[in-house]
């Protein structure tokens, strides 16, 4: 009798350390999971603020007429924004822990802004164009396309 209680008592024993230890090994992956997929997000961010920077400044260099299109893929809802003083391009991101924002210098920019654009692939199209007020143009987010304009002359002109 007293072996099979021993043995009874060593499986209920080990039952409960394999719940346990199933139990704390999921909450210990999780938060490393949750971490990575944020510092994921905050690198693709990175990769496209820095994308859209470039073609905004390659689009000021070239000069009147010039254009340049990029592809960017964000996995959640972030939004862009221009901010004229410090020339800076400004991409949030969603995450875990709330927005996270990068930043790209640039060498031409004006204050405007597009918010809550949802998830998924979008082509920015920067264009220096005479004709149109410079801006982000949103009327095209559901073609997942964004058009950014840009005119520095109009901006000297107004001086």
């Amino acid at each position: 009798m007293r072996g099979q209680a021993s043995i009874e008592y060593m499986v209920i024993v080990a039952v409960a350390l394999a719940i346990f230890a199933s139990v704390t090994f999921a909450q210990m992956i999780n938060p490393t999971s949750e971490a990575s997929r944020d510092i994921l997000r905050v690198s693709q961010a990175r990769s496209a603020c820095d994308a859209i920077a470039n073609a905004i400044n390659s689009v000021y260099g070239n000069a009147e007429g010039a254009t340049k299109t990029v592809g960017v893929i964000l996995p959640a809802t972030w939004y862009l924004q221009l901010i004229e003083s410090p020339s800076t391009l400004r991409l949030g991101i969603q995450t875990s822990r709330g927005i996270e924002n990068v930043e790209s210098n640039l060498r031409y920019a004006f204050d405007n802004s597009l918010l809550n654009i949802s998830a998924g692939s979008y082509t920015v199209i920067v264009e220096w164009s005479s004709v149109r007020d410079q801006g982000i143009d949103n009327r095209a987010i559901e073609n997942n396309k964004i058009y950014i304009y840009i005119n520095p002359l109009a901006v000297a002109e107004g001086d």
